[in-house]
């Protein structure tokens, strides 16, 4: 009989145990935890930062005169390169995060950050847009326009010079 309630009380703390170790966290992800990249993510200096054109983080900037030269200096030679004759883009994958660059006559006039956050998470953390129609949210901010666009399953944030 001895043995019998020993393996009955050794079921429940087994039973008690993987029970505790299985309990998933319930709550969300909050905005205020928004490093999701390695290289860049949207935050206050981030913000401040797409008003200058420069993506923090990164060699990429509209605020000077930059060109590819430049970026290759740093990140090297592009994963892609897409020639449109006047009009080059460039994609780099970098950290697991994906970059576009446009460049036309030899001045990079847009860039674009894959990113993984909700809609809600960047209208909270952007606040209203200037512009918004349906899965476009456009912020002018002096010389630059700063877009964010759904592409397939990811938002995408798009840094252009007006």
């Amino acid at each position: 009989m001895k043995i019998v309630n020993l393996l009955i009380t050794l079921i429940a703390v087994l039973l008690f145990i993987s029970g505790c170790s299985t309990q998933v966290s319930k709550e969300k992800n909050k905005v205020g935890d928004i490093s999701r990249h390695s290289v860049f993510n949207l935050d206050a200096e981030t913000i401040k930062n797409l008003e200058k054109g420069i993506i923090k983080g990164t060699p990429l900037r509209l605020d000077n005169d930059s060109k590819m030269s430049d970026v290759e200096r740093i990140w090297g030679k592009p994963n892609e390169h897409f020639d449109h004759e006047d009009n080059q883009t460039y994609g780099y994958t970098i950290e697991n995060q994906h970059f576009i660059i446009n460049e036309e006559m030899q001045e990079i006039y847009s860039i674009q950050v894959e990113l993984d956050y909700s809609k809600d998470e960047i209208l909270e953390i952007m606040g209203k847009p200037t512009t918004k129609a349906g899965n476009i949210f456009i912020y002018e901010k002096g010389n630059y326009s700063i877009q964010f666009e759904k592409f397939d399953n990811k938002w995408r944030l798009i840094l252009s010079k007006k």
